[in-house]
């Protein structure tokens, strides 16, 4: 599953559809169905000084007496020719309204018709160039295909292949590049030989997938067999001191799961260094850009989530028409469990993290139902597509155990391995190993949108001859779900668990204890998914970026160069959503009533004084610089922010930023939003040095208890 990493410092994991072409056409003209197998066999010969290539694709179709075949290849390319049993055969190319697609369609001659497969011989060539200034950028977006010197990516989007829209295929790819290129795809290493001054390279993957990825570069190529699997580490020269590391971990990840899931589902694992910024995950190999494989976090995070998605998405294909459960899945077994392995705290916070987000930035009007998730498109989707659907999967495992959970995950390996599968292919599954109807649970976390509230009601706790009984009403806003609620009292002699099973609005708990209860907590370590309230939510980078009813606020005094930076980060800022303005502009209401994100110091936005005023005891804003817990900072490549509340209306949030150069506004500006869950940050020369989140209130689901 194609899996991309943003740049820049957080480097949240977000998925990256593959844009092969869905145009209908009527199931007359072929006989291709969905899930239908087809074999490429492809020699491409790249020219890297042009950004071209040359190709044939010997492509097996079944046939049933099809009259037409319909595939689709990248509008920049011209057919040549298509033959089949060493006849010429009639095509037509029709350009796609939009995309990057053309249509080639294929006569098939009656007397091929008998056939239950041909074997269609497609010569084609074209270019495939990079945008001026594309390898200058920190992060280079959805790039589908790129030939040139200094690499080759290639991308089912791309269309560099003939494409039959929903069909699953087996690839074949012999490569003939400049002697010192090393080219990597999907499945095994076939042969490989240099003569002439050129490399030949053929790979092969039996396993069918979605897709076929294809990259090259100028690689030391490092490689090692552990337990019939062979892995490979493709970097640049610069970076071979890394291989060892990423190696090492990899047979760790292969080996945790394994354990869990059952067999790799591949005979080889490839780490691939990019010649520009990515983080994708394809069959049996990572493409990890340069500045992200130097990141130290990244081989105990996201190797292992690249690793994990050849079990899911890669294997396990996902039915879009049912939701994409693969990146939620994902999340839960690579991101979250690392949490876990590491501490209850940490996994604790990673739950708390997904429901701060999905309270932050989704409402009413961006929310939707897990079954029409596809791929992340913003922070909405993000929080609802990655993050609510690892809850579901947390929740599920703490209704059914451990036990029952990895092996309902097993069976649904098993079973589904090569099919595309979605969620009711899950429920099945889980119904069938737990031997229990779970119905109402994908009915409400799949098919519902949304989340339930909750408030603690009155609380009581009464004396009886052998301990005491506590009560406590809970409520849910609007229409009620069902889930397993944990509820924590601390007693005079010791911690007590219980949990209770929560279908209605309105629900009284009574719990009987020997010792006296003095505290009481409603899902005090955040095991259900849920809206957090206020007073659970810090002031935090999200809760002002997350609300669409938002004022950018750009100042006007101070330097000509600082307003032009500060007025060309706003305009980045309103990319996403919100209302740009001057802080001349900005009335009293607008300030009471919205979320505000204040760019500017003392002497250049005028909102910035008067909220400056309410900052914690740990900073100050002053005319040279800003103190964070006794530390000041105020060089020109010093910038930071700030998060709040706005006192005006707890409801709403505030950003303050500043920078002390233009420099220093550009270079730290533009990496803020991927620190949504931080209060406070701190950097200087463009790198983070400090970040922090307040602490929150008591939360109103929780608290102490008098007799």
């Amino acid at each position: 599953m194609f899996n991309k990493i943003l740049m820049n410092t957080i480097f949240p994991s977000v998925s990256m559809a593959i844009a092969t072409c869905v145009t209908a056409y009527p199931a007359s003209f072929s006989s291709i169905q969905a899930n239908t197998r087809v074999d490429h066999t492809i020699e491409i010969e790249f020219g890297l000084k042009n950004h071209s290539l040359r190709a044939t694709d010997h492509l097996v179709v079944p046939l049933e007496n099809a009259e037409k075949l319909l595939c689709f290849v990248n509008r920049s390319f011209q057919i040549q020719s298509v033959s089949a049993l060493n006849r010429k055969l009639d095509f037509s190319i029709k350009s796609m309204l939009s995309g990057n697609a053309q249509q080639l369609e294929i006569v098939i001659p009656p007397d091929f018709r008998d056939y239950n497969e041909l074997v269609f011989d497609i010569v084609y060539e074209g270019h495939l160039a990079a945008s001026p200034g594309f390898l200058d950028r920190e992060d280079v977006g959805e790039t589908t295909g790129i030939i040139s010197e200094n690499g080759v990516y290639l991308s089912p989007a791309s269309l560099w292949y003939p494409d039959i829209p929903s069909s699953l295929g087996t690839f074949k790819v012999t490569t003939i590049t400049p002697a010192g290129y090393e080219t990597v795809t999907q499945g095994m290493l076939v042969d490989k030989k240099t003569a002439d001054g050129r490399t030949y390279t053929t790979w092969e993957e039996k396993n069918i997938s979605e897709g076929c990825h294809l990259v090259a570069g100028k690689y030391e190529v490092t490689h090692r067999k552990h337990n019939n699997i062979e892995i490979f580490a493709f970097f640049f020269p610069e970076e071979q001191g890394l291989a060892s590391t990423y190696i090492d971990a990899t047979i760790r990840y292969l080996a945790m799961y394994q354990k869990l899931l059952g067999n790799y589902p591949y005979g080889k694992f490839a780490i691939v260094e990019n010649f520009f910024q990515t983080g994708y995950g394809m069959p049996s190999f990572t493409l990890l850009g340069s500045a992200v494989v130097r990141l130290p976090f990244i081989v105990e995070t996201s190797l292992g989530h690249e690793i994990l998605h050849n079990w899911w998405g890669n294997s396990v294909f996902v039915d879009k028409w049912q939701g994409n459960w693969c990146e939620g899945l994902t999340t839960y077994m690579a991101d979250y469990y690392y949490k876990e392995l590491s501490s209850a705290a940490e996994a604790e916070a990673y739950r708390k993290d997904i429901c701060r987000k999905y309270t932050n930035y989704v409402n009413r009007q961006n929310d939707f139902p897990l079954t029409r998730f596809i791929g992340r498109t913003d922070k909405a989707s993000q929080a609802i597509g990655y993050g609510k659907t690892a809850m579901v999967f947390h929740m599920l495992r703490q209704m059914v155990g451990d036990e029952m959970f990895y092996q309902s995950l097993r069976r649904f390996y098993q079973d589904m391995i090569w099919q595309r599968a979605g969620w009711e292919d899950i429920q099945r599954t889980f119904e069938d190993v737990c031997k229990m109807d779970l119905s109402w649970f994908f009915e409400q976390w799949i098919n519902r949108e949304g989340a339930p509230s909750l408030e603690l009601g009155e609380t009581s706790v009464k004396k009886i001859q052998d301990g005491w009984i506590t009560k406590a009403g809970i409520f849910q806003t609007d229409k009620p779900y069902r889930f397993i609620l944990p509820v924590y009292l601390k007693l005079d002699d010791e911690d007590y668990f219980a949990t209770v099973e929560m279908h209605e609005t309105f629900h009284t708990i009574s719990i009987q204890t020997k010792s006296r209860p003095r505290y009481i907590a409603i899902d005090p370590d955040q095991h259900v998914f849920r809206r957090l309230s206020i007073e659970e939510i810090p002031p935090t980078i999200d809760l002002v970026l997350g609300d669409e009813d938002r004022l950018i606020v750009y100042p006007t005094g101070g330097e000509t160069a600082l307003q032009a930076a500060y007025r060309k980060f706003a305009e980045f800022l309103g990319e996403s959503g919100g209302i740009i303005k001057a802080d001349t502009e900005i009335t009293e209401q607008e300030i009471i009533q919205k979320s505000l994100c204040i760019l500017g110091g003392l002497s250049e936005n005028r909102l910035t004084k008067m909220l400056s005023e309410g900052l914690s005891k740990n900073f100050s804003i002053n005319q040279e610089g800003i103190v964070v817990n006794g530390t000041s900072y105020k060089n020109k490549d010093d910038a930071f922010l700030i998060a709040l509340r706005n006192p005006e209306n707890r409801e709403k949030g505030i950003i303050l930023f500043a920078g002390f150069s233009p420099s220093a506004i550009e270079r730290s500006g533009f990496k803020i939003p991927h620190y949504g869950k931080y209060s406070y940050l701190i950097f200087s020369g463009g790198k983070n040095i400090d970040k922090g989140t307040f602490p929150v209130s008591d939360s109103p689901l929780q608290r102490y208890l008098e007799r």
